[in-house]
């Protein structure tokens, strides 16, 4: 095997290492990029639910009886 040969058997092997290390990192950005939308969307629903429970019970109203 010629230089030039082993060159290219190794600049293949770098392509086929990047390549796959590409795909792992764009697989974990989309595991990311859903857990980011679900806690957006947990917290929207806190949110509300936390406005809506002040609509409900003010806080500084006096009760029924007094």
């Amino acid at each position: 095997m010629n230089n030039s040969e082993k060159r290219i058997i190794e600049l293949e092997s770098k392509v086929i290492f990047q390549e796959d290390s590409i795909e792992r990192l764009s697989n974990e950005l989309r595991k990311q990029q859903l857990e980011i939308i679900q806690l957006k969307e947990k917290i929207n629903f806190i949110t509300q639910s936390i406005e809506n429970q002040d609509e409900v019970e003010p806080l500084d109203e006096k009760p029924p009886h007094y």
